[in-house]
């Protein structure tokens, strides 16, 4: 027993460092709580301001003027999220080392290329005044509310790290964060296109690549079918050399899923398609789901009289001082993602006689080269050397080593500017669009509505002037003809002003006829039409709208896109399909009885989607074998638009398009669809375990708690079953899809709608984390506005000296 003495000694020791050691941290972590009651003295702002929270922490942020408005907006921002602010600047920047260490340095070398500091400097200088004077204001708020906080937010606490302070152009920096969220930043897309067409013959490329389907459902302009299927004297699978390739190039292992395209919906009910006259704007973004949260909810209100009133409501971007989505009053607005053109891979061509330089339409010039550092926390300085051309900096190489540099609108500062806060007193739609044709944002789909209920349509963001040439791949820029030529006017930009339908709607696909959206932003690769449509047709079958069916067309998750598919299957499981195949004839009870819905519990839908998912795989990987073969580095995917020859293929059977390997196309159908109901049982146990919501479960989740270990129940959002999915409304993945849902009449407010995952606030302690994320899991509409004010916290300028 006298042996066990010192063993109890020493656990007893170990337990009390433990719990003091918890004791310390549990206080440092409270410490680190932001202030929301009470009175903040010597804020730099000339009359009082006050941020109020309502019982989710939802802030109403008061100020006697513009200028002071932002400040305590930076205040409300550093106070509540002020590690997304640093994360989101950092990785703008390249500059992610420096906080989180080595393991994120490839990261800062691909975006350090970039030079978005050198951008951002840039923009700041060509700033007007009062723009300057809201960017000041803001960053002094958010370094006011970190010296004034009790301990420093609590993720530096976990990485024994000092926040740095908030510069002005740090704000530019947040935008272009965003500019990395929504474009093609590598030029990957145009690389792997030209390689497709290379190996592929012409007719054969263009028929994989069509510009539309049956499905398209633009606010002007009609569909654009799918070329007729080349016949065998073109590309013939069971012939010759296409035939060996289908046969000897290597399958892409498992299912390959439908390609996410970052996208939002946005749509306006005129006001003489509504119960009370008033127009209906609804938007839900859809972007990565992550913690902190992208947005940042928030009524902004100057108290003041006439033309320097505010009454903002809507979202936020930590980091920036203005309203992105919302309402004015006058005027609401919402953007979705254009995914028109914004990114050029340009062929350079070395000067033959002297190799540090290269070609261009006037002749022969210096290739530019800047020298990075890359600051590495608890390691050394790593230099990066950057390349740059006088279209944008070298990203990489082509398969003959020639560099490729990009061209992007987000490398140029005029591109980028800040006429998104004009919206903040526009009084109609016309004003609003005019703002958005001059603002410099990633180019996005805007649609605005203001109280005499009328609606309109136009671009938001700067749009480059083309030569002529291929925009989508790879090119030249050596001759005077290529090359971006300025930037577009106001007057140019296509808009769509009270249309006789009475609804606009965009959903990432094309918005207008053909010929005006390729000659005004090129093809960007825009997402499948079946969502637009989905949602047009919502839209024209109500009589007189209210925010209510708005707000259900966000949730509207029926799988209308798949029922063609899901008969399909049903047939292809004929009476001698399923002889003998316990396990088709299982998926077809399940296809019999599916709800045609992307709903959480419906196992019929994953079947459908599942199996679709493998025989567009399979055939596409036929089809495209030769340029697998050529270029086994790519990874080659459909198009959004592949829906188009797909449905020809598998209706219509080819068999000059069936795959080698199998003497008949219901040999090769069902080939796919067993594959994938293996797939299916060897991941659930059995078909009856493969509910939707079993795949499409909520993984929304801090950075932080996949570095830290055990951390991540504390940090991330519930892993909960959801419905919704691609191709419909209520777009849905484990980590993508809406990351707000409003819905708004302008001087409507109190009747609008709103709904956003995470909460406001990204401390694990506070009680308003994760505050309002249950209701946007479970699709209930929550009031817009915030609630009354439950805590007030004063910001009181610094006391004038006396006289």
């Amino acid at each position: 027993m006298r042996s066990l003495r010192p063993l109890r000694v020493v656990g007893l020791a170990l337990l009390i460092v433990l719990v003091v050691g918890g004791l310390i941290g549990y206080f440092a972590l409270r410490a680190s709580l932001p202030q929301i009651d009470g009175n903040v003295a010597n804020a730099h702002i000339s009359a009082p301001a006050a941020i109020e929270r309502d019982a989710e922490g939802t802030p109403v942020i008061r100020a006697g003027n513009r200028t002071d408005l932002a400040f305590a907006t930076g205040f409300a921002h550093a106070q509540d999220r002020y590690f997304q602010m640093d994360l989101m600047r950092r990785a703008a920047a390249g500059e992610m080392a420096e906080l989180l260490g080595s393991s994120v340095l490839d990261m800062d070398r691909r975006l350090r290329v970039h030079g978005f500091r050198h951008v951002a400097r840039e923009v700041i200088a060509s700033a007007t005044a009062g723009d300057r004077a809201l960017l000041d204001a803001y960053a002094a708020g958010v370094n006011f509310a970190l010296s004034k906080a009790s301990a420093k937010p609590w993720e530096y606490l976990l990485l024994g790290a000092k926040p740095a302070p908030w510069l002005p152009e740090d704000s530019v920096l947040a935008a272009f964060s965003m500019y990395l969220n929504l474009n093609d930043s590598s030029g990957s897309e145009e690389l792997t296109r030209l390689q497709l067409r290379d190996a592929l013959p012409p007719a054969m490329f263009a028929f994989l690549s069509p510009l539309g389907t049956e499905w398209d459902a633009p606010m002007q302009g009609g569909t654009i079918r799918s070329a007729t299927i080349p016949g065998p004297d073109v590309f013939d699978l069971r012939e010759g050399a296409s035939r060996s390739a289908a046969l000897s190039a290597p399958r892409t292992a498992g299912t390959m899923e439908e390609k996410i395209y970052v996208g939002s919906n946005s749509w306006a009910v005129a006001g003489t398609h509504t119960a009370d006259k008033g127009a209906l704007l609804a938007n839900d973004m859809h972007l990565g789901l992550r913690l902190p949260h992208v947005w940042y909810r928030a009524r902004l209100i100057v108290d003041a009289e006439g033309d320097a009133h505010r009454d903002l409501v809507g979202v936020t971007l930590p980091g920036l001082p203005l309203l992105i989505v919302g309402s004015n009053g006058h005027v609401a607005w919402g953007f979705t993602n254009s995914f028109g053109d914004w990114t050029d891979l340009i062929i350079v061509e070395r000067d033959p006689q002297d190799t540090s330089r290269y070609l261009t339409p006037e002749g022969s010039e210096p290739f530019q080269v800047r020298q990075e550092i890359l600051k590495v926390k608890d390691g050394d300085d790593v230099k990066l050397t950057v390349t740059n051309t006088r279209w944008g900096p070298i990203v990489r190489e082509d398969t003959s080593s020639r560099p490729l540099a990009l061209a992007w609108t987000a490398h140029h500062a005029q591109a980028t500017n800040f006429r998104m806060a004009d919206l903040e007193t526009v009084d109609t739609v016309e004003n609003a669009l005019l703002v958005a044709n001059r603002s410099g944002v990633p180019v996005q789909n805007f649609i605005a509505v203001d109280t005499g209920g009328r609606i309109g349509w136009s671009l938001m963001g700067q749009v480059p002037v083309r030569g002529n040439y291929d925009s989508t791949m790879p090119y030249l820029w050596n001759t005077p003809e290529t090359g971006w030529n300025g930037w577009r006017k106001p007057e140019e930009y296509p808009r769509i002003i009270d249309p006789q339908s009475g609804r606009l709607w965009t959903a990432n696909a094309r918005t207008v006829d053909v010929e005006t959206w390729l000659s005004f932003m090129g093809d960007g690769m825009y997402d499948n039409g079946a969502r637009a449509a989905q949602i047009r047709d919502d839209l024209l079958a109500l009589e007189k709208a209210t925010p209510a069916d708005m707000a259900n067309i966000q949730l509207d998750d029926r799988a209308l896109f798949l029922i063609r598919w899901r008969d399909f299957l049903l047939e292809l499981f004929d009476e001698r399909a399923v002889q003998g195949q316990p396990l088709r004839a299982e998926a077809r009870k399940f296809l019999e009885d599916w709800s045609a819905r992307a709903a959480a519990d419906d196992v019929g839908y994953r079947l459908v989607r599942a199996m679709r998912l493998q025989i567009r795989q399979d055939i596409f990987e036929s089809l495209t074998a030769a340029a697998r073969l050529k270029y086994p580095k790519t990874k080659f995917s459909p198009s959004a638009q592949f829906e188009g020859p797909l449905w020809q293929l598998v209706t219509k059977q080819p068999a000059h398009m069936l795959d080698p390997r199998y003497p008949t196309w219901d040999d090769a159908l069902l080939a796919s669809v067993d594959a994938a109901l293996k797939g299916l049982v060897h991941e659930c146990g059995s078909l009856g375990q493969c509910s939707w919501g079993a795949q499409n479960m909520l993984a929304m989740r801090h950075p932080l708690s996949q570095a830290i270990p055990f951390v991540g129940t504390w940090l991330d959002m519930p892993s909960v079953p959801l419905s919704g999915d691609s191709f419909m409304p209520r777009v849905q993945g484990p980590a993508f899809g809406a990351s707000e849902r409003m819905v708004v009449s302008p001087g409507r407010e109190a009747q609008g709608y709103f709904q956003m995952p995470g909460g406001p606030v990204d401390h694990p302690m506070s009680p308003f984390y994760g505050a309002g994320h249950k209701a946007w899991a479970r699709g209930e509409p929550r009031p817009l506005l915030p609630g009354e004010a439950k805590h007030t916290l004063k910001l009181s300028p610094a006391a004038v000296a006396k006289q």
